[in-house]
């Protein structure tokens, strides 16, 4: 489910990249972000909240700022007055323009942060957005796997007993690296993109059926394990069945949805004799390789094609 973040976080987390710097309202900063969405106030500052996105960070840039300037004293103090009687989150003045000491004094008042940032307002906007984007995004617990496999997140999908934490193992012996056994934390981010990351209690462990708990980084090595990866292909495993039609040419385009974002999917029946890491690495490379405009069914159909006509 979504979340929220505060405007510490964003400031801790983002600052960086926003270039955040703190003016006043140090004790609001534990106020909170719930929209992805950015406001800039000038219609709210005119006397206009029908529709007032209180609920965003609030950007003031060069028009709310020149406004404020032009009003007399005493009309700028009545028109801050009732913006501050909004529960807003924080301000963001952009470009580094002056805060007016009324705003410093109100913000303080009603414990509000107001952040500065050398950044123009069209970047500053589009990076707030990026960044919101991907802490508010939807979050789901699944049952699976998540390895990176030649630097693409592989969800290894399938019902519990199938194999995938063996599978797991033996490409983490490969060389490749995991990022969570069993309980993977899906989130929806900007893209929409799906990014995979393992719940912080499970740690570098992996459970096989035999052996029992392994802890990964003892037996390979830091480099075996990460934190987090965006997933770009679901692997389903299911039991063989001899009465299922497989895919035996490569023309199905599955997918696999969450939430708004959809990835590829290829299900890989599992028998004995089967090596599933082995194909699970193909399907990868048979990913990457179709990046790069090399798809051996559309290739092939075409050479028969030819041959055909010839």
């Amino acid at each position: 489910m979504a979340h929220h973040i505060t405007v510490q976080d964003l400031v801790g987390r983002a600052g960086a990249d926003l270039k955040l710097g703190l003016i006043v309202g140090e004790k609001g900063l534990n106020r909170q972000i719930i929209s992805a969405d950015s406001n800039r106030p000038g219609l709210a500052l005119c006397g206009y909240y029908e529709h007032f996105g209180s609920d965003r960070v609030q950007v003031f840039g060069k028009g709310e700022v020149a406004y404020l300037q032009d009003l007399s004293s005493s009309n700028r103090s009545e028109v801050l007055s009732l913006f501050f009687s909004y529960p807003v989150p924080c301000l963001v003045f952009v470009s580094d323009l002056r805060v007016p000491n009324v705003v410093k004094a109100l913000a303080s008042q009603h414990q509000i942060p107001v952040l500065s940032t050398p950044l123009p307002s069209t970047i500053f906007t589009v990076r707030l957005l990026r960044f919101l984007e991907d802490e508010l995004g939807i979050v789901d617990c699944i049952h699976g796997n998540l390895v990176d496999v030649f630097g693409i997140g592989v969800l290894i999908l399938g019902k519990s007993g199938i194999g995938k934490s063996e599978c797991s193992l033996e490409l983490v012996q490969k060389g490749h690296r995991l990022i969570a056994d069993d309980s993977v934390l899906l989130k929806q981010v900007a893209g929409p993109r799906i990014l995979g990351f393992r719940p912080e209690f499970f740690k570098h462990y992996i459970e096989v059926r035999g052996l029992g708990i392994i802890d990964v980084v003892s037996l390979f090595g830091v480099t075996a394990i990460g934190d987090r990866k965006q997933v770009e292909l679901v692997v389903f495993l299911e039991e063989w069945d001899e009465n299922q039609g497989y895919d035996r040419i490569g023309f199905s385009n599955e997918s696999y949805v969450f939430h708004e974002a959809e990835v590829n999917q290829v299900t890989i029946p599992v028998a004995p004799g089967r090596n599933i890491s082995n194909l699970i690495e193909t399907a990868v490379a048979n990913l990457l390789s179709q990046r790069f405009g090399i798809d051996a069914p559309k290739n092939l159909n075409s050479e028969l094609s030819k041959a055909l006509e010839n």
